[in-house]
């Protein structure tokens, strides 16, 4: 088959296979190298060699990197405060169903840097440094679906960026955080760790519709910014950040190196405030714990359970909840008018909680959330009412402890002059969109993952005129 009648699913695989073979090739002659730098000499008199006896015996497989702990290195750079990070993600899609046309693609995101320790390095008491950059590469289908949410939330920004550089201060033990410098909104407010389990932005990242209406600055592109962070109780918090607004924050040919100041510039305000949950909080000793002897028996079942709880901290059903509002100054272009909107606000809610687990203090079971979006300025909004929910199962396959099925639901409403300046330019007359996901994320090491992934798009960009699309794709990723 020449390169001319060659099928863009095919291309996107062959790409998609080298990648990954690039990748693992890598992360196993560092491995490798590792290994045999951790071997020492070897023993004599059947005696255990110096590195053996330095270095524990925990498995690549098992360990918590792709690329190890580097010969004790790692360990020896946290004891001194010197963290170093990377993680890659990747994602292969294609529409085999709607939209409007058939196409797959491949992208992908490697995010590196360091944390350092202040405290550690210089003695400067509750004080942590980061920088980090972001190279993004690839394309996504979402062009040849007609939607509105991009079904590949890698995709934005497809360049090198220099991220964070941030400095963060502690105080009155870690109650009060200030943090400042070269950052993103998105890395604060309106997020979970929850979003990250979707391949659609409709969820993922950030509460995706105060991307659409504000101009609210998000990964991987950094402003100037700060945000102080309260924790009043252990259980709540309220947070408040101030981020630069300017005409070129979203311009991927910057390089995140545009840290000029200009006249023309506005700024974001965010507050939120949120508090935790956790009911049916397991005692300290379980009732039903097995005795001792029963304990000296790791196969026995009652011995998983107490080390499941013991792993998890003996979690209850927890829960976390907040709200949040934005304001920002800035001139922004209003729907079918030449005179801009000068500021722009809304506001969002969030809400998880686990709702059922396998066992007393088990981290496997059923969580559910929910967000729920409102923009009230229609002459800027695209779409001002958003709500989104979700079910995510960990350890639904018998043996899988660390799996986790997703289920997501997206609704958008687009604004009315929004729908009026499209239908004056003949695009239709956008008024929802609609997006259902599924996918299930394999736990391959705690270094690796493999996530197979079904999307299903009603009403691509709201009209009503492209035809509903489904999507077929998977997400991988490493932590090196």
């Amino acid at each position: 088959m020449n390169s001319t009648t060659t099928s863009p699913v095919l291309k996107c695989v062959c790409k998609s296979v080298k990648a990954i073979i690039h990748i693992f090739a890598i992360t196993a002659v560092c491995a490798f190298s590792l290994s045999a730098a951790n071997a020492g000499p070897p023993a004599k008199n059947g005696q255990e060699s110096p590195a053996a006896a330095s270095f524990p015996s925990k498995s690549w497989l098992e360990g918590d990197y792709a690329t190890g702990n580097w010969g004790g290195a790692r360990d020896r750079l946290h004891d001194r405060g010197v963290d170093f990070f990377a993680y890659y993600n990747a994602i292969v899609a294609g529409n085999v169903s709607g939209g409007t046309s058939r196409r797959a693609a491949y992208a992908d995101d490697f995010y590196f840097g360091v944390t350092l320790d202040l405290q550690k390095l210089t003695g400067w008491q509750g004080a942590t440094f980061m920088l980090s950059g972001v190279n993004r590469d690839g394309e996504s289908i979402t062009p040849s679906i007609g939607s509105q949410y991009d079904v590949m939330q890698l995709v934005g920004g497809q360049n090198i960026f220099l991220y964070q550089i941030t400095l963060e201060q502690k105080l009155l033990d870690d109650r009060v955080a200030f943090k400042m410098g070269r950052l993103s909104a998105g890395d604060d407010f309106a997020t979970s760790p929850l979003y990250g389990l979707y391949l659609n932005n409709a969820i993922d990242g950030n509460i995706r519709a105060a991307l659409f209406d504000t101009r609210f600055s998000a990964y991987p592109f950094p402003v100037w910014g700060g945000r102080l962070r309260i924790e009043p109780t252990p259980n709540t918090y309220i947070m408040s950040g101030a981020y630069q607004v300017s005409d070129d924050m979203f311009n991927p040919n910057r390089n995140g190196l545009d840290m000029a100041i200009r006249n023309t510039d506005g700024f974001l305000w965010l507050n939120q405030a949120g508090f935790t949950t956790e009911f049916n909080k397991p005692e300290s000793a379980p009732s039903g714990a097995p005795d001792p002897k029963a304990a000296s028996d790791p196969k026995s079942t009652a011995t998983r359970r107490v080390n499941d709880r013991e792993r998890n901290g003996g979690t209850g059903l927890k829960g976390h909840y907040f709200a949040g509002a934005w304001w920002s100054s800035y001139d922004y272009p209003r729907f079918g008018s030449t005179t801009p909107q000068s500021d722009s606000f809304g506001f969002y809610l969030h809400a998880d909680q686990m709702l059922w687990q396998e066992e007393p203090g088990s981290a496997q079971g059923l969580t559910a959330f929910t967000t729920l979006t409102y923009a009230p300025q229609p002459c800027i909004a695209i779409v001002p009412l958003q709500s989104s929910m979700g079910l995510l199962y960990r350890g639904l396959i018998p043996g899988r402890d660390n799996d986790m099925a997703i289920f997501g639901f997206t609704y958008g409403s687009f604004s009315r002059d929004y729908a009026t300046a499209q239908q004056a330019a003949g695009n239709g007359r956008p008024q929802e969109e609609m997006v259902a996901e599924w996918g299930y994320r394999i736990q391959l090491t705690p270094w690796s993952y493999f996530q197979p992934d079904v999307q299903y798009v009603i009403r691509p960009g709201g009209t009503g005129n492209i035809p509903d699309a489904v999507v077929i794709g998977t997400q991988f990723g490493l932590k090196f």
